[in-house]
């Protein structure tokens, strides 16, 4: 197989990303701001795994073997079945292999060509267990090892598919397509660091693909490598100066090494060159809320609405905005709409909590808050509401009993400064 080219790796960087969706900057769905820099969480899957059957990795890759050695019946049965495969006869094709691994278990070329012809017509569990038995007789044939690894990823299995896919790269280092196809079933799997040290090594061998550059700068990103994510980018910057998403992967580095206003900056250069482009407004949006500039963070967040009218993280966050100024009537169905569109966004079942409890509906207050702790048990915000909800119905024993939970959360968390502190180095020296 030729090397991956630049649009067949953005197919299979799409491909993957429909797998799950993720937010914007790593958001947290609702921490307070000043929590909320020490944070690089995903959001959580949104999508069902799904995987298109059409070709990711360009063709399956058919097995290799020679046919001297083998007797007149296996050559014979081999090269109809080729002859058949040739003719887009498929169906036909799968059954002259099966014929002829049944009369004949032990032939290699047989099951592998199998697995190949049935993951061509989508039948992949079927072809999985093809590979599974060539790689019984022989495990060291890395192009079945590939296919097998191939066949988890079409299958969504990404847990599965780094196994047979890193004995393929340990039999043939060079081996450029088992060694992306690693690295993006580790992406896929949210395992970043791993991820990126496969695609490191795909990068150097292919400085021009700029959508692999983004992956690798991505698995830099969420595995918390902010200044290797600052390398990438300089060399994505290089090769593609006026790229808004090169400007977002920037303020996302940037922001997650807390350096907020050049991130902002980055963001900014970003929606004035597509002004369009998915989540700009709403990364710029964060930044200006993370900062507490909450006028501009609305009009940022109203943008990404515009553009984006289902953007469930821009109506959390702007209902968010609308209840620090007491607007509880606008607020209320953005935030309504948000957790419908988007059930584990915790900061929109904290703020619905406090407007129920303004309306004195108090059991919808109780379960949006039981919710917010659901979703975060260690933020102290929730805790209080839900116990200040608790004194405002009259029950004192719910209200003590939450209110400590929340002096253990500032204990813990007291204890975490403590010890931070203990293990930072001193700032400086005092000479005697």
């Amino acid at each position: 197989m030729s090397h991956r080219t630049g649009h067949e790796f953005h197919e299979l960087h799409e491909e993957i990303r429909g797998i799950r969706g993720r937010a914007f900057l790593g958001v947290d769905p609702g921490c307070a701001p000043d929590e909320i820099s020490s944070l690089r969480r995903e959001a959580p899957v949104r999508q069902r795994i799904r995987w298109r059957v059409a070709f990711i990795l360009g063709l399956w890759i058919g097995p290799v073997f020679s046919l001297s050695g083998q007797s007149p019946e296996i050559e014979r049965a081999v090269r109809e079945a080729r002859g058949l495969e040739a003719q887009g006869k498929l169906a036909e094709a799968v059954r002259a292999w099966q014929q002829l691994v049944a009369r004949h278990p032990e032939d290699l070329s047989g099951w592998s060509s199998l697995g190949v012809v049935l993951a061509r017509q989508g039948r992949l569990d079927e072809a999985v267990g093809a590979y599974k038995k060539a790689l019984e007789l022989n495990p060291r044939l890395p192009e079945v090892q590939l296919n097998l690894g191939l066949a988890y990823f079409k299958l969504g299995e990404l847990s599965l598919a780094p196994g047979p896919l890193r004995k393929a790269v340990a039999l043939q280092p060079g081996n450029v397509q088992a060694r992306t196809l690693l690295g993006m079933s580790y992406y896929g799997a949210r395992q970043y660091r791993e991820a990126a040290v496969q695609l490191q090594k795909v990068a150097r061998a292919q400085p021009e693909n700029t959508a692999l550059s983004y992956v690798l700068a991505e698995s830099y990103l969420w595995s918390n490598q902010f200044p290797q994510v600052l390398e990438v980018f300089e060399k994505v910057q290089r090769d593609a100066p006026h790229s808004a998403a090169a400007h977002m992967l920037m303020g996302e580095a940037l922001d997650g090494l807390d350096r907020t206003a050049e991130a902002i900056r980055e963001l900014q250069a970003a929606a004035e060159i597509a002004p369009r482009q998915p989540n700009v407004h709403f990364g710029l949006g964060y930044l200006y809320w993370k900062q507490l500039k909450f006028e501009d963070a609305e009009l940022a967040f109203r943008r990404e609405l515009s553009n984006d009218p289902a953007h469930a993280q821009s109506k959390a966050y702007l209902g968010d905005i609308l209840v620090r100024r007491n607007g509880f009537d606008e607020a209320l169905p953005l935030l309504e709409e948000a957790v419908k569109l988007q059930p584990d966004l915790r900061i929109a079942h904290l703020d619905l909590g406090s407007i129920y409890t303004q309306q004195k509906q108090y059991e919808k207050a109780i379960a949006a808050l039981k919710e917010a702790i659901r979703l975060d048990p260690n933020q102290a915000d929730s805790h209080y509401r839900l116990a200040m909800t608790y004194r405002a119905m009259g029950r004192t024993e719910e209200t003590e009993a939450v209110l400590e939970q929340l002096k253990q959360i500032h204990e813990k968390r007291r204890e975490e400064l403590l010890h931070k502190i203990s293990r930072q180095p001193p700032t400086h020296i005092v000479k005697q």
